[in-house]
Formats: C-alpha cells, sequence, structure tokens
C-alpha cells in the first residue's frame, strides 16, 4: 500500500458526530447546555457545568487564543508517519473551551489571536484548523491540504 492510501484515524463516538456532519459545510459546531448556556467541549452526554442532558450543537464564536503549540514528529498512526511532521496548537476559545487543533503557520507565538475552522479530513471526520490571525490565511489553509478532503 503506498501512502497516498494510508488514512487518517476514522474512530469518533456518536456524540462526535455532530462535528464531521457539520465540517461538510465547513460550519463551526459545539455543544451548547440548554439549561445553563455553557459551551462543551470534548462533546459529551451531559453539561459539565450543570448536568443537564439537553446539549444541542449550535454554531459558536471561533475566534480564541493560541496557549501553545507543537511539531508532533513521531507517531504510532501510519498516517502521521507518513504525512508529518504534524504541527498541533491548543487554543483558548473566547466561548470558554479549550481544545487542540491543526495548524500550518510557523511564525506563530503564544498570545496570538486565533480563529478556528473545521474542515473534513481525508477519513470524512472533522477537524479543527487553526487561522493565525497575522498570517495569510490561504497559505495556512494550503499547508494543511495534506490532512484535508
Amino acid at each position: 500500500m503506498d501512502s497516498s492510501q494510508i488514512l487518517p484515524p476514522a474512530t469518533r463516538t456518536s456524540v462526535c458526530r455532530g462535528i464531521s456532519a457539520a465540517a461538510k459545510n465547513n460550519e463551526f459546531v459545539l455543544q451548547v447546555c440548554q439549561h445553563c448556556e455553557r459551551v462543551q467541549y470534548p462533546p459529551r452526554e451531559c453539561c459539565q457545568e450543570c448536568l443537564h442532558d439537553e446539549l444541542k450543537w449550535e454554531k459558536v464564536a471561533t475566534t480564541g487564543e493560541l496557549l501553545s503549540h507543537t511539531v508532533l514528529h513521531v507517531s504510532t498512526h501510519a498516517f502521521f508517519r507518513e504525512h508529518g511532521p504534524v504541527q498541533i496548537a491548543l487554543v483558548k476559545l473566547d466561548c470558554g473551551p479549550v481544545l487542540f487543533a491543526h495548524m500550518a503557520y510557523d511564525d506563530a507565538k503564544s498570545g496570538d489571536r486565533v480563529s478556528l475552522e473545521n474542515r473534513s479530513g481525508l477519513s470524512g471526520e472533522g477537524i479543527f484548523v487553526v487561522i493565525v490571525e497575522t498570517g495569510d490565511a490561504e497559505k495556512q489553509l494550503s499547508g494543511l491540504n495534506r490532512l484535508l478532503a
């Protein structure tokens, strides 16, 4: 099998499928508690704040702060071994949650303002990608083409 046939991981629980469904339309959605309005990430069955079980997928603000980033040079998964290195970022969204996302911007630094996009990956799953506000968005996205559908 050549490296173009190796796909990224495609294992998600049913509670996470809202992210992948929204990615088909490049929509960024997270669960929002209908009781206390807390934005949830990672997806879950009950609110992490009030334990209410009425969570709805909603579009949320995509802006936030880059907390840190690193480059993954080694992986146990064949896709990331063949398509690496992969830059991973930790982002604190203005709406509350902290999440990991893929990134392609070498000049980024902690504290940079960023926005996130939800894109379909090669496995059909939604993946979050970081766009650093001070950089060229198209160039940043093109740096991630090997991961996107």
